[in-house]
């Protein structure tokens, strides 16, 4: 089974920003997110797998190419008012069905991706070691996380 990486995007406060704003200007934030999240992941070769509520998942064949991705989601948020971005990185096997993926590093990027702060890019044990291959990336140690329904794993804050 071959590697790919799963990069889990989503607001911070999306429910606070919706129930404060309505949940007209709520969808439209989300579906213009998901909109520049879909431009941003073809000018860094990802590709958008699907947004979920305003969350995108996003798999690319190369871990630099998601964190240089990462870096440009993250800027979209705080900007006029906008809420915050927070990312999940995962690096493993996973398998196609129907158009979308399923396995556990899928499921780990997803819930990663629950345990950043606003503006932050947490990365798995695993992405880690894939990205210190690369040059300028730095990793901070956030310490081991029991995510759900997974085996405890070592956390790191990535930046490129």
């Amino acid at each position: 089974m071959s590697s790919h990486v799963f990069l889990f995007a989503d607001l911070c406060g999306f429910t606070a920003y919706t129930s404060r704003h309505g949940d007209e200007c709520g969808a439209e934030l989300a579906v213009a997110f998901h909109e520049r999240v879909r431009e941003l992941a073809n000018a860094e070769r990802c590709e958008v797998v699907k947004s979920i509520g305003d969350a995108v998942m996003v798999r690319s064949d190369d871990a630099h190419d998601a964190l240089r991705l990462s870096a440009r989601v993250i800027a979209l948020g705080g900007i006029a008012g906008h809420p915050r971005v927070r990312i999940g990185i995962d690096v493993g096997p996973a398998v196609q069905r129907a158009g979308d993926w399923f396995g556990s590093t899928v499921n780990a990027a997803a819930h990663v991706a629950d345990t950043a702060l606003p503006g932050e890019v947490i990365v798995t044990e695993r992405a880690g070691a894939v990205l210190a291959a690369g040059t300028n990336v730095r990793l901070l140690a956030r310490g081991a996380r029991r995510l759900k329904g997974l085996p405890r794993t070592r956390l790191h804050a990535a930046a490129a």
